[in-house]
């Protein structure tokens, strides 16, 4: 679980990130910023990171529609290769959709090592059509999934009126009744149903380098064939 990478091209996620950070800093009134540090600080005092489930535990069993608009079980989908999980907040979030056409970038990678992405958001997509047999859009309705991972948190009163402030009633967005959202996170799930590498970290700006994922998935595939 690491933050850490090489220097990467200047188109890189990464960069993207760090521009779509120097906006927000430059743009936001300082009383937001202010209350989505706290946010950041509580959720690190938590302890979110150190409580998920965490390389080499074993992954809950779960039923999603897939972009067959069949019901297919992730354990079934494991057979068939390795899978990532990519939990994002939602489709309103500028730092997730830049993470998910990050993603898509690189489909055809993760197609030719076997891999299943899953793209996963409490929010339903407006769209939710097919994207290819290794690329499944979940609407995780009430954060069923994450739950199950360990990485969904509670807004507090202060972070609820920022939200709504922004036009953001996450209880109705998210068709939940509840104000929680997922920690954005990535997990590499091996044919053991293991987790072979993750990415956790509770601000909302930082997200998993998709060289780094391939590097590790790579890693994985070479092991499972030796």
């Amino acid at each position: 679980m690491t933050n850490e990478n090489s220097p990467l091209p200047e188109t890189s996620l990464h960069d993207k990130l760090a521009r779509l950070r120097a906006a927000s800093c430059a743009e936001m009134p300082t009383p937001e910023l202010a209350v989505m540090a706290r946010t950041i600080a509580r959720l690190r005092r938590q302890g979110i990171q150190q409580t998920c489930l965490q390389p080499g535990e074993t992954v809950p069993d779960f039923e999603y529609i897939n972009h067959d608009n069949a019901v297919g079980r992730f354990y079934e989908t494991l057979k068939k290769g390795p899978a990532v999980l990519n939990f994002f907040r939602g489709y309103w979030c500028p730092y997730c959709r830049t993470e998910v056409e990050a993603y898509e970038a690189i489909q055809p990678e993760l197609d030719a090592l076997g891999c299943t992405y899953f793209a996963i958001s409490p929010q339903k997509p407006s769209e939710p059509g097919s994207r290819g047999a290794g690329y499944e859009i979940l609407f995780d309705k009430g954060n069923r999934i994450a739950h199950q991972f360990g990485i969904v948190y509670a807004l507090i009163e202060e972070e609820k009126k920022l939200f709504a402030s922004w036009g953001l009633h996450l209880d109705q967005v998210n068709e939940s009744g509840t104000w929680e959202l997922p920690v954005p996170a990535t997990f590499l799930v091996r044919q053991d149903r293991t987790i072979g590498y993750e990415f956790v970290d509770v601000d909302f700006r930082s997200r998993c380098c998709p060289d780094q994922l391939m590097q590790e998935l790579r890693s994985t595939c070479t092991c499972r064939s030796d």
